[in-house]
């Protein structure tokens, strides 16, 4: 049996329960359709269903005796090139008319049709299997409509549909057609009706609309009118379980419905899009700042795990943190002392990232927090793909959009570092000693990872035999050693993803995330580019007074002491570059491949 469902994101969770109320009364197999669109243009935004979404339906759905089959159709393509522009501020949701795409799959015969707020009560078979032959469309009369326009109006929700006949006679491309040029109250519906010239009539059993009866097959939850007290509309969803009790009084779903919140809670639970950060206490009052930033961005259909990575940090500072995003019920914030963890998975493989000069930062400071990132793939297995974010930043957009970026089989989505690429210096020592051209060098600040592939490469695994082996004198050292291991690995993201505020740089209008690198801290400067985000989001922080004393305080000894670090900077690695110590381009290559389950460069590779 063939079925169909069309929606975006904000309607899986119709899909989900309307797809659990078919299962507990069919015995056969079924192949489940779902239509998805992602639009986002003219004041619409439709996110497409997830992958993962579907995915996990189908896990749960074939838990029953029946095998389930899940297609989901990314219909975009079509719906841009015919856009239903006469309708898209139409109070019936344009993703509705995403069921006049239906020929657009690869259904042969025929396909039930179903709105995503439809609930199966009884076995519907007698429906599906009905005669169609010379039949486009078998449905059920509109409870309302059917006063206006008479009985052969039928309700779209619930339409046993021909695809045969109906591709035959171009009923949906006339449909879609309609929908472009004139302005409808209920488009697709209308349209349905005014060109399907074979409709099969079927009772009210099939498409109940107004309320429950003992012989329902279908129940549509549509809105409805009262008229007592007084004259008023009721709209009822059915994951809407509260109103199902109190309003509708309907108590017969309670099993379903509770069968429904386990999965759902379920699926929120494991959907959770998780960024990471890496911080010791010193960091933590910017990282309040960011964390600010993200949340007032964040979407009320998704749902976020934030996992702060701890070095040394505080119990109070950990609770300064979390009060940032206490408001935001879709926000879990979670700290994980991540020094132990590290060491103990390091040690495991025979050594350690220790405090040599060779791991230190740009500044000659040693902080355990960059190598963090490294280790995420094996110290988080349950995780596929996840974010990570240095805390020196401001995000000014929803990070769920970053991390639904397709990056096909890369390891890492990440920005080209510009400052690093631009700076003569700079530039000689990512080709000389990294062993990649300068445009390929990309800033470790901002990643999208994709840990599975992380976690086949044995990526950790790698960087530690490296680092015990050959000692890599570097000046970025996590940064080196990503673009070195994994160059060809890489898919560049949209430079809006990694602003950098360095002077003389190019200015982005609307930046999406801001990394406020190297030594252009708005904490510690005036007038650094993009500067007025930073202070936006710390007003809010709970760490302003803290950030302006720092900011007043940071006289002309330490900017002295930046200007030195900057020239220490670039002397070594012009010092590296030039000098007889060994280099990643010496050893490592540019690309790694997977052999026998652990990685080798590709010098190794071909001996």
């Amino acid at each position: 049996m063939n079925i169909l469902y069309c929606g975006d994101k904000p309607m899986q969770k119709g899909i989900l329960l309307s797809s659990m109320s078919l299962i507990k009364n069919v015995d056969e197999p079924l192949n489940i359709y779902i239509l998805t669109v992602d639009y986002r243009e003219k004041g619409i935004n439709y996110k497409p269903v997830d992958k993962a979404f579907a995915k996990y339906l189908k896990e749960k759905l074939n838990k029953s005796d029946i095998k389930v089959n899940i297609f989901l159709v990314d219909v975009t393509r079509y719906f841009v090139e015919e856009l239903p522009e006469a309708n898209m501020q139409s109070r019936f949701t344009a993703c509705c008319m995403l069921r006049l795409f239906a020929d657009k799959t690869d259904i042969k015969d025929r396909v039930l049709y179903l709105d995503t707020d439809v609930l199966c009560r009884k076995d519907f078979r007698d429906f599906y299997y009905q005669n169609m032959d010379g039949i486009e469309i078998a449905g059920v009369s509109d409870y309302y409509g059917r006063w206006l326009f008479g009985d052969g109006y039928i309700n779209s929700g619930v339409m046993l549909m021909n695809m045969r006949m109906i591709r035959q006679n171009g009923l949906l491309e006339k449909c879609r057609e309609q929908c472009i040029r004139k302005e409808m109250f209920m488009p697709d519906q209308t349209a349905v009706n005014t060109f399907a010239t074979r409709v099969n009539l079927c009772g009210r059993k099939f498409n109940d609309q107004r309320r429950l009866h003992d012989n329902t097959v279908f129940q549509h939850f549509t809105t409805t009118f009262r008229v007592f007290p007084v004259i008023r509309t009721v709209s009822v969803k059915p994951w809407e379980i509260d109103k199902m009790h109190n309003i509708l009084g309907l108590h017969e779903y309670d099993e379903l419905l509770d069968s429904y919140n386990r999965e759902h809670e379920e699926y929120m639970a494991v959907s959770r899009i998780p960024v990471f950060f890496s911080i010791n206490e010193q960091y933590a009052p910017y990282l309040a700042v960011c964390l600010k930033s993200l949340a007032v961005h964040v979407a009320c259909d998704e749902r976020y795990r934030i996992i702060v990575m701890c070095d040394n940090v505080k119990n109070i500072t950990m609770i300064q943190l979390r009060n940032v995003i206490k408001d935001y019920e879709n926000i879990d914030i979670e700290f994980v002392d991540i020094r132990k963890k590290m060491y103990e998975y390091s040690e495991s493989f025979g050594q350690t990232v220790t405090d040599r000069q060779e791991n230190r930062l740009y500044s000659g400071e040693f902080t355990l927090t960059i190598y963090f990132r490294l280790f995420i793939a094996e110290l988080f297995p349950e995780l596929n793909k996840a974010v990570y974010i240095d805390s020196d930043t401001v995000i000014n957009d929803d990070i769920a959009k970053l991390y639904s970026v397709d990056m096909g089989d890369a390891m890492f989505g990440a920005v080209r570092d510009t400052f690093a690429g631009k700076n003569t210096i700079l530039a000689h020592y990512i080709e000389n000693v990294v062993g990649i051209e300068r445009d390929e060098y990309v800033n470790s600040g901002v990643l999208l990872m994709n840990l599975d592939k992380i976690r086949q490469a044995h990526l950790a695994d790698r960087f530690l035999k490296l680092m015990a082996e050959y000692h890599f004198d570097s000046v970025a050292p996590d940064q080196d050693y990503i673009n070195a291991m994994c160059a060809k690995e890489i898919y560049f993201l949209d430079k809006e993803w990694n602003v950098m505020p360095n002077k003389g740089g190019e200015y982005i209008a609307r930046p999406k995330l801001i990394h406020y690198n190297l030594f252009d801290k708005p904490w510690h400067y005036s007038e650094i580019p993009y500067e007025e985000y930073f202070w936006q989001y710390a007003a809010e922080s709970g760490f302003y007074p803290l950030l302006i004393k720092q900011r007043k305080q940071y006289g002309d000894n330490e900017r002295k002491a930046d200007r030195e670090n900057l020239k220490k900077l670039l002397a070594r690695a012009e010092n590296i570059a030039d000098g007889d110590g060994v280099k990643f381009s010496d050893v490592v290559g540019s690309r790694i491949v997977v052999d026998s389950g652990f990685v080798k460069d590709s010098s190794d590779a071909a001996k």
